[in-house]
């Protein structure tokens, strides 16, 4: 009876954080901080240790694509591709008119 009350109380909690996200509230709070009003004093800290904390985790959950990115980061941008060219388009004379 203890495990099941633990585990329904587990349940119970999980379902909790998964509606209020409070990682993403905090995220959220952090990347406003970061592209609005520069802040100052504590709260600097405070924002790039949470950006800092979010990065990490992205590095230790995608370690191949934060390898290649880190690989290709000084890479010149891709070739222009050819200019368009434009014609003048003259109806064939078995196109019907409309």
């Amino acid at each position: 009876m203890t495990a099941l009350v633990a585990v329904l109380a587990a349940l119970a909690a999980g379902y909790g954080l998964g509606r209020y996200k409070p990682l993403h509230r905090v995220s959220n709070w952090a990347n406003w901080h970061r592209y609005g009003k520069r802040p100052t004093g504590p709260r600097y800290w405070a924002v790039y240790a949470v950006l800092s904390a979010e990065n990490i985790g992205w590095l230790i959950a995608h370690p191949v694509q934060g390898w290649d990115a880190w690989k290709h980061r000084h890479d010149p941008p891709p070739a222009r591709g050819p200019a368009l060219t434009f014609t003048t388009r003259t109806r064939a004379p078995e196109e019907p008119t409309r």
